[in-house]
């Protein structure tokens, strides 16, 4: 019998300024490589799309990005691409593949989900989740965590 779980590494970081959710998303940026995913959770306005700006700049994306909440994708050319998706405005995981989201995921590059819930089964067997709690005006508690999907076998 096989059952389906997940195995996870996870820190945690408490941000009090724009400038300290910069310098963990400028650490964070250190660990990506071709490939990764990073699916991104919290509600409206808690440092999102400024996480994956200020991810996207150390890896060489320049001051560009902006959230593609109408386009649902944006491509940054930089030596490895970035596709940032946002999937705010979609509905279900027929839209998001009809969108060839998985065909994105296919291609070289390192990808950025926003509202990654609405894809939860879509994700690939490994991948990194980062959720954001709003404190207080300014302070976020960003929680990172590495995802790897396992098959976990049951011998009788």
């Amino acid at each position: 019998m096989m059952d389906i779980g997940d195995e996870k590494d996870e820190i945690t970081k408490i941000s009090h300024s724009l400038k300290e959710t910069g310098e963990i998303a400028k650490e964070f940026s250190n660990k990506l490589s071709q490939g990764d995913v990073v699916a991104l959770y919290g509600p409206l306005g808690s440092g999102k799309t400024f996480f994956v700006r200020e991810t996207a700049k150390c890896l060489g994306a320049g001051d560009l990005i902006t959230s593609p909440s109408f386009v649902i994708l944006n491509e940054y050319k930089t030596n490895l691409p970035i596709y940032h998706f946002d999937f705010y405005r979609l509905k279900n995981e027929e839209e998001i593949a009809n969108i060839g989201f998985t065909d994105f995921l296919n291609q070289k590059g390192i990808f950025f989900i926003e509202w990654p819930e609405k894809a939860e089964q879509m994700l690939p067997e490994e991948y990194y989740r980062i959720v954001f709690e709003i404190l207080d005006k300014n302070s976020r508690k960003i929680i990172i965590s590495k995802i790897h999907k396992m098959i976990k076998h049951y011998l009788y």
